[in-house]
């Protein structure tokens, strides 16, 4: 369970971030007269949508570090994403991009606005269940971080898990933007965005650590040849 917190802190932190992309969606939905369970099943609905996308996402980068674990990289597995999530921040300049624009997958993004257009006046939950969803592959830098750390965990299962805590942090702010609404905005954004480079860059340290065999309980134990880090499994 030891790396699993930190997809929830990557979450819980990031998603004052993200803010500026995923709250005006949440602001756009429709708030039409109705009780108060009906509100939060709609919300609700909303997240559980985007934690599924996470979830598959993740599961596909569980299966990538899964790959590298039979072929013999397991050991190392946990030092070369560490790493990646190093050269990811250096490349960037230490900042984490609100998305990004892949020419193969511009088609793609232009399908999931599409969709998204046409579920934003739902008023039921599997509307705003789909709308989660499709939001939920919309491009994000957090995301692509999260994602690139879940490949750590080096198998599908695991990687899942990763990306449920992810989107279960990200959850409480989601909440606080559909009911406080717009008053979000003067939240001090740019202190936060300072610091969850920070906690990358420890994440990735961990990472680091965790993959040099060191024998250190439950951060970088001690590995007899040929077993597999699960990080996921660790006591």
């Amino acid at each position: 369970m030891l790396m699993l917190w930190t997809g929830f802190l990557f979450g819980l932190f990031g998603s004052l971030h993200c803010l500026g992309m995923c709250a005006p969606i949440v602001w756009a939905m429709p708030v039409r007269a109705g009780s108060r369970f009906h509100w939060w099943k709609l919300r609700l609905s909303y997240n559980f949508g985007r934690i599924i996308t996470y979830s598959l996402l993740g599961s596909l980068f569980g299966l990538a570090g899964h790959s590298v674990r039979l072929m013999g990289f397991q050991q190392h597995l946990s030092i070369i994403t560490g790493v990646f999530l190093l050269f990811f921040l250096l490349i960037n300049k230490g900042r984490i991009p609100s998305g990004f624009r892949l020419k193969p997958l511009s088609r793609l993004l232009l399908r999931v606005k599409a969709s998204l257009s046409r579920l934003m006046n739902g008023n039921t939950a599997k509307t705003n269940a789909l709308l989660g969803f499709y939001n939920g592959l919309l491009p994000c830098g957090l995301v692509y971080m999260a994602l690139i750390a879940s490949l750590s965990m080096g198998s599908v299962q695991g990687g899942m898990l990763y990306m449920i805590s992810f989107g279960l942090g990200t959850l409480p702010m989601m909440i606080a933007a559909a009911w406080m609404g717009r008053s979000l905005r003067s939240l001090n954004q740019s202190m936060v965005r300072r610091w969850i480079p920070r906690f990358i860059v420890l994440v990735a340290l961990l990472l680091i650590v965790r993959g040099l065999n060191l024998g250190i309980p439950y951060i970088s134990p001690k590995l007899v040849k040929g077993q597999a880090i699960e990080l996921c499994e660790q006591p």
